[in-house]
């Protein structure tokens, strides 16, 4: 029997968010379809994690487990990038083709600090950008 999530959730459309805390970063682990529905639901909690004046180290957005970006997504991830440039500090785990291909295409990888897991996520807080090349390596924005 499905839960009175899944009933009202329309077919095939499945996101996940869950709030955290790792290595003093806020951390929202991401998983599923993000898409022109589940899209508003990020936006929604990249705004609030953002807007606590908690001392964290900053926010990680851990897409990993993302098994679809649609453009509704891509756009929150701009919008992010232009709350980022005005004073908070935003990485993005991105490590699969579902996610990292759509960024690079559209050059989000480079607006975005973009690393491959979260723990090197926070390395990167911790460093600023020249830490997230040193640590990406390869996860780098196509030209």
């Amino acid at each position: 029997m499905p839960t009175a999530e899944q009933a009202h959730r329309p077919a095939g459309t499945r996101c996940s968010i869950e709030a955290g805390v790792h290595d003093g970063a806020n951390v929202l682990r991401v998983g599923g379809e993000i898409d022109v529905l589940t899209a508003p639901a990020l936006d929604a909690a990249i705004t609030d994690v953002m807007a606590a004046d908690d001392a964290a180290l900053g926010v990680v957005v851990d897409l990993s487990a993302v098994s679809f970006l649609a453009s509704a997504g891509l756009a929150v991830m701009a919008a992010a990038a232009q709350s980022a440039s005005r004073g908070n500090r935003l990485v993005v785990v991105a490590n699969n083709s579902a996610t990292l291909r759509p960024m690079q295409v559209t050059g989000l990888t480079g607006l975005l600090s973009v690393c491959a897991t979260v723990t090197q996520a926070c390395v990167a807080l911790r460093g600023g950008r020249a830490a997230v090349d040193e640590v990406t390596g390869s996860v780098e924005a196509s030209g």
